[in-house]
């Protein structure tokens, strides 16, 4: 996480451990942040959020953990008024331990957000109510200094709602299981490939089972990255085929990042297919040693039979390092919607203050 971060100089080192911790104040002002239709009022949020960071790293083993979570002051349409409330919590650990020819590594996480910000479906972008996501992945990887190479991985994942009125969001419980191979082409490109099955358990009693196949290429560059990924879903109750594609290249003082993604899927019981495509652009540039301004563009739109849903924003950002500890950012985004229910836009500007210890 972005305020779980911070620089060397203002880390805490212990035989071996360093530590982190920032404090940001920060202010948003922005109206109809879910997006409705008709547009909602305005929304004034004040969060001081505090961050922690514990990092370890030796020959062999690399440890981090991370936590935040912010002390928030909100007046909006969902709340009655002003009211204050500790939120917006996010948990991270990973642990690595490496040799030249294996890997192993646990990572878990917790993150608690709007629906709006941490929903994977273009349909339940507009939805109210607060949305939880955990889980954790084991990973192995074996035969890593010859020309083909293994992997192992399992997963679990869970997904809650509260204070939620949406009946389309349903709480879920994922497991899954894949294995797979990399296949060094080259010095620069790799082939992988994978298969892997998932069993999803909804809280209405719905259960789907599916197995999932994956093939792509990674390019590494010098200075930059690339890879593309076919992926094919059979499920109990939804079929699907996508192509993902990421390119990420170096520029002069800064770096452009490229991402596409298409999925066309089939439910069972329903007639014709739900086309998602996703775009994504950003670009990040130093100004000089103390500024340097980023810009986001995506545009995503879901074909459905039922309905066709477009969600486009623009978000940039300005950041300005006051003294070795103190940042100072600022930021504007404005995001437009067109679906079923209309047309519904929501600009939004922030002012963050940020110190490191």
């Amino acid at each position: 996480m972005a305020t779980a971060a911070a620089t060397a100089a203002s880390a805490q080192e212990s035989n071996g451990i360093r530590q982190t911790f920032d404090i940001q104040q920060r202010f948003e002002y922005g109206r109809n942040l879910d997006l409705a239709t008709p547009a909602e009022g305005s929304t004034s949020v004040a969060a001081t959020v505090l961050s922690y960071g514990l990092f370890s790293e030796t020959a062999l083993d690399r440890l981090a953990f991370t936590a935040s979570g912010a002390l928030v002051i909100e007046n909006s349409p969902d709340t009655a008024g002003t009211e204050v409330d500790f939120a917006r919590p996010e948990v991270g650990f990973l642990y690595v331990r490496e040799i030249p020819d294996a890997l192993f590594s646990v990572a878990l996480r917790y993150v608690q957000d709007d629906v709006s910000a941490l929903a994977d479906d273009l349909a339940d972008a507009d939805a109210d109510g607060t949305q939880i996501d955990y889980g954790v992945v084991v990973r192995y990887e074996g035969m890593r200094t010859a020309p083909v190479s293994v992997f192992v991985e399992g997963r679990f994942d869970v997904t809650e709602y509260e204070d939620t009125t949406d009946p389309t969001l349903v709480e879920s419980d994922t497991i899954g299981v894949a294995a797979g191979t990399r296949l060094r082409l080259n010095e620069v490109l790799d082939g992988v490939i994978s298969l892997g099955a998932t069993r999803e358990d909804d809280a209405d009693g719905t259960v789907e089972n599916t197995l999932v196949f994956r093939a792509g290429l990674e390019y590494d560059m010098i200075d930059g990255f690339a890879a593309v990924f076919l992926i094919r879903e059979d499920g109990d109750i939804e079929d699907s085929i996508g192509l993902e594609a990421d390119w990420t290249r170096e520029v002069a003082d800064g770096a452009l990042n490229l991402g596409f993604a298409y999925t066309e899927t089939d439910t069972a019981g329903v007639a014709g297919s739900t086309v998602d495509t996703n775009i994504d652009i950003g670009w990040a540039q130093t100004v000089n040693a103390q500024s340097s301004v980023g810009v986001e563009l995506s545009w995503a739109q879901s074909d459905a039979p039922t309905e066709l849903i477009e969600e486009t924003e623009l978000a940039a950002t300005y950041s300005y390092t006051l003294t070795e500890r103190t940042t100072l950012d600022v930021g504007a985004s404005y995001r437009l919607r067109e679906d079923g229910g209309g047309r519904a836009t929501s600009p939004q500007v922030f002012f963050a203050l940020g110190r490191s210890f």
